[in-house]
């Protein structure tokens, strides 16, 4: 609970596709509660008690500052794992900022996960990461593999989940910034053909035409070292940082050109909006959005510039709200690889397969594939 008007913070998972929602709060009343905003793609959501009374104020949990935790410092996972109601289990923050991880039940694009050795089990999700002082530092979320029960366990970071949750509750939806890059990470041969003293930051690699990143001067071979006054480590961290701005902010980066150093500012573009220009940059994009999703050619210089490499399929990059795409957590980014019966290669294959199913009373199974993970969703139209 993060207000007196009765918002909680949790993870997507936990509400999406949800009929209803009931909430119960300590002191034993229960209400319900409706869904202000999803972000499937960082896994947070925004939910608000349906009622016109003020929250007591013991109920409402103090948020921390997770840019200030460190490795070591000791945490309290609370929540209620196997159905165990108000349970809680401690341990330390074994690392910070996991990335690149295969979560149970799926992934999320933007990982930046608190992982800790205090217990984190199913039915734990959505419940607090909170330090010594009773600040909340982290939603918990994610166990990895077949690790339930072994107290190893991630939580999204409070700061991402408050900058989400600003979003969700003035808009109802998240934006985010977008430069128009391909980022490549530094391996040592190439910081020593660039004459780099190190493998940290990323180098560009591509710049789209029309993007934030061509009008403010990138250019191809650029090494980025920081971005909005920090230090850039990596391709996953860059990304991330990019996409915590917000559409038309001013920020300045430091690049490396010709050995010297270069101070550049960007206005950053709208990741969605660019997402969905790149269904029209071919004549085959013109495939009609079925099921709430709106998808474009896996080839299509924007598509590749969000980082998916897929050679086969076709990319939703755009999902209406209350469709059935969207309660079944379909999100932009993911990969149509199967649709029914039909293997998708392309837009004609996938265009194809929608004339042939459209209408169907039963469900049709689309076999989605979202970075190391892929599975069978079934969508039934309304």
């Amino acid at each position: 609970m993060v207000d007196r008007d009765g918002h909680i913070l949790t993870n997507n998972h936990v509400v999406a596709g949800a009929e209803g929602i009931n909430v119960k709060l300590s002191d034993e009343r229960e209400f319900k509660a409706e869904v202000v905003g999803t972000d499937p793609e960082t896994d947070v959501a925004l939910i608000k008690l349906k009622t016109e009374e003020q929250i007591p104020e013991r109920e409402i949990a103090k948020l921390g500052d997770s840019d200030k935790i460190e490795v070591g410092d000791w945490v309290v996972a609370v929540g209620n794992p196997f159905g165990l109601e108000r349970t809680a289990s401690q341990g330390i923050v074994s690392a910070k900022g996991r990335s690149g991880l295969s979560i149970a039940g799926g992934e999320i694009s933007y990982q930046d996960f608190i992982q800790t050795d205090a217990a984190i089990n199913p039915g734990n999700s959505g419940g607090p990461l909170v330090n010594l002082r009773g600040e909340v530092i982290g939603i918990n979320t994610a166990i990895t593999g077949n690790v339930q029960g072994q107290n190893f366990g991630f939580a999204i970071p409070i700061n991402i989940a408050r900058n989400v949750m600003e979003q969700l509750r003035a808009k109802g939806k998240v934006v985010r910034g977008f430069l128009g890059i391909l980022p490549q990470e530094i391996t040592p041969d190439l910081a020593e053909a660039k004459g780099l003293s190190s493998t940290e930051g990323v180098l560009v690699a591509k710049v789209d035409s029309g993007t934030p990143a061509e009008k403010g001067g990138l250019k191809v071979g650029d090494v980025i070292i920081r971005f909005a006054g920090k230090k850039i480590k990596n391709v996953k961290q860059f990304r991330m940082l990019v996409a915590n701005h917000t559409p038309g902010e001013k920020v300045k980066m430091t690049v490396i050109r010709d050995g010297k150093q270069k101070e550049l500012t960007f206005t950053l573009g709208d990741r969605a909006k660019y997402l969905k220009l790149a269904a029209g940059e071919s004549k085959a994009g013109e495939a009609e959005v079925w099921m709430g999703m709106e998808v474009a050619s896996v080839h299509s210089d924007v598509v590749r510039s969000m980082g998916i490499k897929e050679k086969t399929g076709v990319v939703v990059v755009g999902v209406e709200g209350g469709s059935p795409a969207e309660g079944k957590g379909i999100k932009p980014g993911d990969v149509i690889l199967q649709v029914g019966q039909y293997q998708i290669k392309d837009l004609e294959d996938y265009q194809e397969a929608v004339e042939k199913l459209k209408g169907s009373e039963k469900p049709v199974l689309f076999l989605i594939k979202r970075g190391k993970w892929t599975r069978f969703v079934a969508l039934k139209e309304k």
